[in-house]
């Protein structure tokens, strides 16, 4: 999810470039929504896994001129390749770039800037001006509906402060323990009079209902009762997001929401190349850790559980902080 909400300014970037061009985005099923009514995409292909060949053939019927490879699998080279694309544009420093033609030699693995600009160095090799970083998330009416409808039943639809927090990552980021989201749940509501809403996948509801049952108020569980479509709405409504670096940290801030993300201090998750883009965002991550790892080493480091040492008083002050600045307090 976060990589797709990454390459939207580099999407806009072709389309404002080539405004008569027909641009097709290949992505699979489950971020089609974020995509939904994109001013910028002409033509959604889904990538089910399907026989590739197959899938190269669909692709090749449609005569297409150019193809920008954002995120470089070999999967993606391929069949840009076998549907026959004249110029294909991609990194130069992975193997895979033996299947293009037109090489941008940018190290994503060095972290020298932020995602977004990664995206962008790819569509600018591809003759796009890229001074455009708009990241469009358009809802749909019925999601909105149904979002209102939801906070609307827990008493929650124009009333407080609302504060969104999803702490599951997925395993794609180091994340703090239950222990600390449910101090920072009781103290964003006995502290500052928010109502807050956790958020996650059906997968993730018995882990929130863990982190539920320390503490000692009523924040709302809504785990597995939206739809990433809803779920955006439901996002668009909040007034602060809290949570560790995840796509829906990603949508949050594309939707421009102020967030609070909480990152590790490995170099493959540096919040120089993922952390929330664009203004009014706080970064928290373990104080005095040094750590020059790509990869966690777990009990083998002499920081293990390093994202304790962000403690639960810090986000505090910083979601009260951001609180006043939106002058949404009581």
């Amino acid at each position: 999810m976060g990589d797709m909400i990454l390459s939207l300014p580099a999407i806009s970037s072709l389309k404002k470039s080539y405004p008569k061009a027909h641009l097709a985005i290949l992505i699979q099923e489950y971020t089609r929504d974020i995509l939904w009514n994109n001013p910028h995409i002409d033509e959604i292909i889904i990538d089910y896994g399907q026989n590739m060949l197959e899938l190269a053939q669909q692709i090749r019927d449609k005569k297409f001129d150019l193809a920008v490879i954002l995120y470089p699998s070999w999967r993606n080279g391929w069949l840009c390749f076998f549907a026959g694309i004249p110029v294909r544009v991609g990194t130069g420093y992975k193997p895979v770039g033996i299947l293009f033609n037109k090489r941008a030699y940018i190290h994503r693995s060095k972290v020298v800037c932020h995602e977004i600009d990664y995206c962008l160095r790819l569509a600018e090799k591809a003759g796009a001006q890229t001074t455009n970083r708009e990241i469009a998330l358009p809802i749909k009416d019925e999601d909105m509906q149904y979002a209102q409808s939801l906070l609307k039943k827990h008493g929650l639809l124009d009333t407080f402060p609302l504060i969104g927090i999803h702490p599951g990552s997925g395993g794609s980021a180091l994340n703090w323990s239950k222990d600390n989201y449910a101090g920072l749940i009781d103290g964003l509501i006995e502290k500052y009079n928010a109502r807050v809403i956790i958020s996650g996948g059906s997968n993730e509801y018995d882990m929130l209902e863990q982190i539920i049952a320390k503490t000692h108020t009523n924040p709302i569980n809504l785990s597995g009762q939206t739809n990433l479509g809803q779920l955006m709405a439901l996002f668009s409504l909040y007034h602060l997001f809290i949570g560790p670096s995840t796509g829906p940290m990603h949508l949050a801030a594309g939707l421009g929401k102020p967030v609070i993300a909480l990152f590790p201090p490995l170099l493959s998750q540096s919040p120089t190349k993922w952390g929330p883009y664009g203004q009014g965002h706080t970064v928290l991550m373990p104080e005095n850790v040094e750590c020059g790892w790509r990869r966690c080493k777990r009990e083998r480091c002499g920081f293990f559980n390093c994202m304790d040492r962000i403690a639960v008083s810090t986000v505090l002050d910083a979601a009260g902080g951001m609180i006043g600045n939106a002058g949404i307090g009581r």
